[in-house]
C-alpha cells in the first residue's frame, strides 16, 4: 500500500493505526460488554427497568462465540482455530442470536451450557496451576524460584478470574442460589478483571 493511499496505516491522532493486538482488542470488547451488562443488571434487579433473561444468556453465548471464532479462546483454554472449533463458534453464535430473538426457546439449554462451561473453565485452570504448587510444597526445589512482580500480578488476576468464573457457573446451574444483585456484581468484576488482565499482558509483551 502506498503512503499516499487513503487507507494507509499512518495518520494523525485518532486516525493512526492502533498498535493493539487483535487478542487484546477482543478481550477489551468482552470486558466492555460484561461491565455494561453487569451495570444494567443492578437497575433490573431493583425493578427500575424491564429485563429479558433470554437476551442476557444470548449475549453471553455470542460473546463466547466471538472469542472462539476470532482467537480460538474457549472457557476450557485456548486451542488452534480448527474447522471444528469454528463450527462450534458458529453454532454458539446462532443459539445466542435465537435466544435473543425468540424468548424461552433455548433458555434452559443455554443456561446449563453456560454454567458447565464457566464452572469447568474456571476449575480446570485452577487445578493445573495449583497442583504443581502443592507438589513443590511437598518436594521443595533446592533453589526457590522468585517470580517477578508482574508475573505475580498476572497469576493473582488469572486466579481471581477463575474463581469468578466458577461462581458464575454455579449461579447458572443453580438458578436462585444467589440474589440478582450478587450476580450483577460478579459480571461487573469479571469485566473489570479482563481490563486488568489486558494491561498486564501488554506490559509483559
Amino acid at each position: 500500500m502506498t503512503p499516499d493511499s487513503p487507507h494507509a496505516t499512518g495518520g494523525p491522532g485518532l486516525f493512526k493505526e492502533a498498535s493493539l493486538p487483535l487478542s487484546a482488542a477482543i478481550v477489551i470488547l468482552v470486558g466492555v460488554l460484561l461491565v455494561l451488562l453487569g451495570l444494567l443488571l443492578f437497575p433490573v434487579n431493583l425493578g427500575m427497568i424491564p429485563f429479558s433473561p433470554d437476551g442476557q444468556l444470548g449475549l453471553l453465548l455470542v460473546i463466547m462465540a466471538i472469542q472462539m471464532l476470532a482467537l480460538g479462546e474457549t472457557p476450557m483454554g485456548q486451542y488452534r482455530r480448527s474447522w471444528l472449533l469454528m463450527a462450534m463458534g458458529i453454532v454458539f453464535a446462532a443459539m445466542g442470536t435465537i435466544s435473543c430473538i425468540v424468548p424461552g426457546l433455548l433458555t434452559g439449554v443455554i443456561r446449563i451450557l453456560l454454567g458447565l462451561l464457566n464452572f469447568i473453565g474456571g476449575a480446570a485452570p485452577l487445578a493445573k496451576r495449583f497442583l504443581p504448587m502443592l507438589h513443590d510444597l511437598r518436594h521443595p526445589p533446592a533453589k526457590p524460584v522468585a517470580l517477578p512482580p508482574l508475573l505475580k500480578r498476572l497469576l493473582v488476576t488469572q486466579t481471581v478470574l477463575n474463581i469468578v468464573s466458577i461462581a458464575f457457573g454455579i449461579t447458572m446451574l443453580v438458578p436462585g442460589l444467589a440474589p440478582g444483585l450478587i450476580i450483577a456484581g460478579i459480571v461487573v468484576i469479571n469485566g473489570l478483571l479482563l481490563f486488568v488482565l489486558v494491561s498486564i499482558l501488554l506490559k509483559i509483551s
